[in-house]
């Protein structure tokens, strides 16, 4: 009796851990290069395979919509999504879990939205402007960027010339260029334009941070467990070491914080501007 169930448990355990992949694909944002994009993670990856002994693969995908096909056929295992991005995947994908949000130097994973304009530059409102966007799954993309537009200037973005410029940095940059008047963008990273000449006019709310979000299909219940405790339990010390935005810690999300966010908008899929 005592061999077969031995037996029995042996034969458990291998079918359990089948399901348990060993390479795990992963979506950073696709809004850098890919050399830029990989070197950010690269921290955090190493760490992982060597506490779970797993490999990442990094998925080069061409934008947002690309990632969301991923979880949907399975290409994708992991991926880095803003508010907006896993909002509309969660609505028509059941099997997305975000796991944990990244902290910035505040402390708090939240983040806003914001629009920025080169300082000597002035608009009239009355009079149609150029807008430079991210891309259009982008949370300070359209979406945002047409709130704000509308709640502080009462300008409607559908009647104003705008372009997807594929990135935060590629919009603010268009604008120093003098290319578009403004640009909506991360705060923080209009924040780092500040030295060039940009101003801030206008911020959204504060919204849920981006966080590393899990395709339940494809990664067994207990691996996504296993990371998210894994990267939970980083000691502080490691954590001050990693690069970027990574180095200030990781908090709990839950999907609850995400689909509580009113996103209700038909956004363009192409700028109306070359």
């Amino acid at each position: 009796m005592k061999i077969a169930l031995l037996i029995f448990c042996i034969i458990f355990t291998s079918i359990a851990s089948a399901d348990d992949k060993t390479s795990i694909n992963f979506a950073p944002l696709p809004t850098r290069e890919a050399t830029n994009n990989i070197k950010e993670f690269l921290s955090m990856t190493y760490y992982l395979e060597n506490k779970l002994s797993i490999d990442f693969n990094f998925i080069d995908k061409k934008d947002y919509q690309d990632i969301l096909d991923g979880f949907e056929d399975q290409s994708v295992d992991l991926a880095y999504l803003g508010p907006l991005p896993l909002i509309t995947l969660i609505k028509k994908y059941a099997y997305a879990e975000p796991i944990v949000t990244f902290k910035n130097k505040s402390g708090s994973s939240k983040y806003r939205c914001v629009l920025a304009k080169f300082k000597n530059d002035s608009f009239d409102k009355d009079k149609p402007i150029k807008v430079a966007l991210t891309q259009p799954l982008s949370t300070c993309g359209y979406f945002m960027t047409s709130k704000l537009l509308k709640d502080k200037f009462g300008i409607d973005l559908k009647q104003q010339k705008y372009h997807y410029t594929m990135s935060h940095t590629n919009a603010l940059l268009a604008v120093l260029q003098g290319e578009f008047l403004i640009a909506g963008a991360k705060d923080t990273i209009a924040g780092q334009f500040e030295s060039l000449g940009m101003e801030i006019i206008a911020q959204s709310d504060e919204l849920p941070g981006l966080s590393l979000v899990a395709n339940k299909k494809s990664l067994s219940a207990k691996q996504i467990d296993d990371i998210r405790n894994s990267l939970l339990a980083v000691p502080q010390e490691t954590i001050k070491s990693w690069e970027g935005f990574m180095s200030h810690g990781m908090t709990k999300v839950s999907i609850k914080d995400y689909a509580a966010q009113n996103i209700d908008i038909d956004i363009p899929q192409q700028g109306n501007i070359p």
